[in-house]
């Protein structure tokens, strides 16, 4: 990835409606920043349209205070983009519970990058916004309005995020806008991040940085997640017919791995594969990989492949098969070479799509 001057300039004259002799003056000074921030996170981008379709009328007449002194996170990491499905949830729910839509944006940042970070933390906190059990209990809503409250739903998280600022005292002024956020968080520097990302989104804030490519930003922390064996439903299709050992692994690492949106499971004894496949008798789990044929899909990927390899005991995992390549415990503690046996001419035969979970019985 190459940052130039000239583009950032560039970009910063067609989106950001600057005076081009404040960019002039500026652009020594910022670039060498932007360029380093893109080189430590290249998923940090910040959505140009989004700020600039924002104003600063409702976090001014909000009383929405400025950020302050010590920040940590928005020092390193600037505001990242945000998805259009997140943000319709942010600025309904920010209607509803009249606060601005912004100060959710911010938090929402913070927690988990708008969903894209979105593990339990070691403190047990869950879902977009990342709360606490206890708390959701007691703070929680139906935000999708689905007649449940889910803590890892985005809209409920979201929903409930704004119910739990306004009766921790958010619309009692700037005053109260710190104490919610000191409920939120007892941090000053989680404050100070969480108002710097909301006036970023209210385009007074942060500098105008893009990623090289949107499909590499997935979660890139090389550690894995951690392991609760009592798994919540996946209120997933693909558990449907599953023997008790898969159901039980399905929904294990769709806690532990969010951003796995598509799964597949029982097959029809139909299928010509049945002769060499578990699908079919509901003892396998293919996890598909979002962005799969990019080096942080791939990447994904192989923390998913390894996470069920670690935890294989407790799931009864019989083997595992990922980009060409499959773990028998039984037979070796290596990985080695994997050909379907129809051949590995395309992605979903050679598995680098997605990755195969078989399951023993018991």
């Amino acid at each position: 990835m190459r940052w130039l001057p000239a583009t950032l300039i560039l970009s910063l004259i067609v989106f950001g409606a600057i005076p081009i002799g404040i960019i002039t003056m500026g652009a020594v000074a910022i670039t060498p920043a932007v360029a380093e921030q893109v080189r430590l996170d290249p998923c940090s981008a910040y959505d140009n349209a989004t700020t600039l379709s924002a104003t600063t009328s409702d976090t001014a007449s909000f009383g929405l205070p400025k950020w302050g002194s010590p920040r940590y996170q928005s020092l390193r990491s600037p505001a990242q983009a945000i998805p259009a499905r997140i943000k319709t949830l942010y600025v309904t729910a920010a209607n509803k519970y009249r606060v601005p839509w912004q100060l959710l944006a911010g938090i929402g940042m913070a927690e988990t990058r708008h969903g894209r970070n979105n593990t339990t933390s070691s403190a047990g906190a869950q879902g977009l916004m990342q709360f606490m059990p206890g708390t959701f209990a007691a703070y929680g809503v139906d935000g999708n309005h689905d007649g449940r409250r889910d803590i890892h739903n985005d809209a409920d998280s979201i929903y409930s995020a704004a119910n739990y600022l306004v009766h921790s005292g958010v619309r009692q002024g700037a005053a109260g806008v710190i104490r919610a956020l000191w409920a939120y968080n007892r941090s000053v520097s989680y404050r100070n991040d969480v108002l710097y990302y909301a006036w970023s989104y209210a385009g007074k804030a942060g500098v105008n940085v893009q990623a090289e490519d949107p499909a590499d930003c997935l979660p890139v922390d090389e550690t894995l997640p951690g392991f609760d064996e009592a798994c919540p439903p996946s209120h997933s299709g693909a558990e449907h017919g599953l023997r008790a050992t898969a159901l039980h692994g399905l929904r294990c690492v769709k806690a532990a791995f969010p951003a796995i949106s598509s799964m597949g499971g029982r097959r029809s004894a139909s299928s010509p594969t049945c002769r060499f496949s578990d699908h079919c008798t509901g003892l396998a789990v293919d996890f598909m990989i979002p962005h799969w044929n990019s080096r942080a899909g791939n990447r994904f990927g192989w923390r998913v492949a390894h996470w069920v390899q670690a935890h294989a005991t407790a799931l009864r995992v019989k083997y595992i098969i990922f980009d060409a390549k499959k773990w028998v415990p039984s037979v070796s503690g290596a990985w080695r070479a994997y050909r379907h046996p129809y051949g590995n001419t395309n992605p979903t035969l050679a598995h680098r799509n997605h990755v195969h979970v078989s399951f023993y019985n018991h």
